[in-house]
């Protein structure tokens, strides 16, 4: 995972974002939409439907959800390196300089290597595949656990710098 972590951040090395919230919102995005559709797994899990090739899972098909799901704390930590951590320090810049967003500034790296390290945690829990389908609905919680503590980093930094994330 710190591989997955360090090849996000030098992709970005070159590609430095200005102040903005663009790549924040972005990300945020792209993970909402991969959380709902780890809740419509849950779901069709539970509720014992057949998933089929075919079968729609908001941004997955019934075809690819175990690989992508496999695959999912190596994204998120890759992501984490490319557009969350860089996001949040354009995110201070475009705050300007305020108290909140030097201390939300100063501890991003520490939180992301957090997050980072939870994604290797759970990696062996959540790309582990089983045939028993309440094995099968702990790794995605798993998976969607993950993914919540994107959302709620990205939410908590734009309320740390009073920024609204209407803006893009």
């Amino acid at each position: 995972m710190p591989k997955a972590f360090t090849a996000g951040k030098t992709k970005r090395a070159p590609h430095p974002l200005g102040p903005g919230t663009y790549k924040l919102l972005e990300a945020y995005r792209d993970w909402q939409r991969l959380y709902d559709t780890l809740k419509l797994l849950e779901s069709a899990l539970d509720n014992r439907i057949l998933i089929s090739a075919d079968y729609q899972l908001g941004c997955w098909t019934g075809a690819d959800w175990r690989g992508e799901l496999e695959r999912l704390p190596e994204s998120l930590a890759s992501d984490v390196g490319w557009r969350v951590l860089p996001g949040v320090l354009a995110l201070c810049e475009y705050a300007g300089a305020t108290p909140e967003s030097a201390k939300l500034a100063s501890g991003a790296e520490d939180h992301a290597s957090n997050i980072v390290k939870d994604c290797e945690n759970n990696r062996s829990f959540i790309a582990h595949p089983t045939k028993q389908r309440d094995a099968t609905i702990k790794r995605v919680c798993r998976a969607q656990n993950l993914v919540r503590t994107v959302l709620m980093t990205v939410e908590d930094s734009f309320a740390a710098v009073n920024v609204p994330m209407s803006r893009g």
